[in-house]
């Protein structure tokens, strides 16, 4: 199972539900990702960033994750869903960056 994580953007403009997205996206993946909030020194699989909006280029990299994929609308949702399931597909030693 991937150990993914999840940031929030700061949510001065948002457009949509993130937390609801984030519901969404973490049941829908719940045979295949485990989600949690990000801790130090601990490297994840996937570290997904919901932002309400397309303004904000921020993506945390002071935390350690093979892959980060951005949701800024609920029509991203299905796409990110699609790639967290691909990257899971993959055998363990040749997951790449995105």
């Amino acid at each position: 199972m991937l150990q993914c994580t999840v940031k929030f953007c700061g949510g001065c403009n948002p457009r949509y539900d993130r937390g609801d997205a984030y519901r969404q996206i973490r049941e829908a993946l719940s045979g295949t990702a485990q989600f949690s909030l990000p801790e130090a020194g601990r490297h994840y699989d996937v570290l997904l960033i919901l932002r309400g909006c397309t303004g904000c280029e921020y993506l945390y990299e002071n935390i350690p994750a093979a892959h980060r994929l951005v949701c800024t609308c609920t029509g991203d949702m299905d796409g990110i869903i699609k790639k967290v399931r691909e990257i899971a597909s993959r055998p363990i030693n040749t997951t790449k960056e995105d």
